[in-house]
């Protein structure tokens, strides 16, 4: 069972790398929302869903450009956030076909910026992270480099 302690100290080891992102990944009920709600109340680190960075100037622009325009809006909304990390839920939002995003591209890049810990509903078996949406439970598939950036809810 993972604990806040364990993400506390996980986040300790990695805060530092290029990539300022931790996944805590688990399925449906597994307590990863909990483990960051409890993050934010401990540390004071601001708790956000993910859908809170989606406005809808997005989806006014044209399909092949809001890659672009996404990694502006979410860094105009993090910098309101005001936080040394953020604790960021609901991650599936972003991998909305309409949105048409490359969201892991996305988060690394503004990770080098503002840390991110990422409430991940899904899996992982070996370097392939599993986002589960709608019982699909291989949705969308990411490849992890460091092993260290992720943290399994047993």
């Amino acid at each position: 069972m993972v604990t806040v302690q364990d993400v506390r100290e996980r986040w300790a080891e990695i805060q530092n790398d290029d990539d300022r992102i931790l996944f805590i990944v688990g399925g449906p009920g597994s307590g990863k929302s909990a483990i960051i709600r409890e993050l934010s109340e401990q540390k004071g680190w601001k708790y956000l869903e993910a859908k809170q960075l989606i406005e809808e100037e997005i989806l006014l622009v044209p399909r092949d450009d809001r890659p672009e325009l996404a990694e502006e809006v979410i860094r105009r909304a993090l910098t309101r956030s005001d936080t040394e990390v953020v604790l960021l839920d609901g991650i599936n939002v972003l991998f909305a076909p309409i949105l048409n995003l490359e969201p892991l591209d996305i988060l690394k890049t503004i990770s080098k910026t503002y840390p991110i810990v990422v409430g991940w509903r899904g899996h992982l078996e070996g370097n392939q992270l599993y986002l589960e949406h709608n019982n699909n439970p291989k949705h969308a598939v990411v490849t992890i480099a460091n092993p260290r950036h992720v943290l399994v809810i047993d």
